[in-house]
């Protein structure tokens, strides 16, 4: 386990650069914005203490937010989805497949459940991610919330199929 929480704090500044100095500076048709850097709250084990989700997904979003100077946005969007993680997963991905230590990668739980696991969660993100920055819902802000799902998850699903092989 202290090998694996190594692994999982040294890949925060490899994705917050990511985001912060590439994808925060893509923006596609003025609506689309990835976020790439929530896979890292994806794939941590099912298993994984509580405790460390939350707090793992604070720290994650609060590098962002310091980058971003979005003051405490990102911050709370992860850490809301570290807190909904083990529910979603509960309905989304069969657990007689997955181990206490398994990650939650495509490869180990399937193209489908990890799909429909992923978009849930980025949908939840940039829900709550958009809400907080516009302080109001209308249907071009439920476009680009969408719109940046759909795209998030292909590019995280892209990246499972480069970075996560068998």
């Amino acid at each position: 386990m202290t090998r694996d929480l190594i692994k999982y704090i040294i890949q925060i500044p490899i994705y917050v650069l990511i985001q912060v100095l590439v994808l925060n500076e893509i923006l596609f048709l003025s609506y689309i914005n990835p976020y790439l850097y929530i896979i890292l709250i994806i794939v941590l084990p099912y298993k994984t203490p509580k405790w460390f989700l939350i707090i793992y997904a604070f720290l994650l979003g609060f590098c962002i937010d310091i980058f971003s100077g979005t003051l405490g946005m990102h911050s709370f969007a992860t850490v809301l989805i570290a807190f909904c993680k083990n529910s979603i997963a509960k309905i989304t991905i069969p657990h007689n497949i997955v181990e206490e230590g398994d990650e939650l990668i495509m490869q180990k739980i399937g193209s489908k459940a990890f799909l429909t696991f992923t978009f849930i969660m980025t949908l939840i993100h940039l829900s709550t991610l958009f809400f907080l920055e516009h302080l109001n819902i209308e249907f071009k802000m439920l476009f680009k919330i969408l719109i940046s799902a759909i795209t998030t998850t292909i590019l995280i699903s892209i990246t499972q199929l480069f970075f996560f092989k068998k």
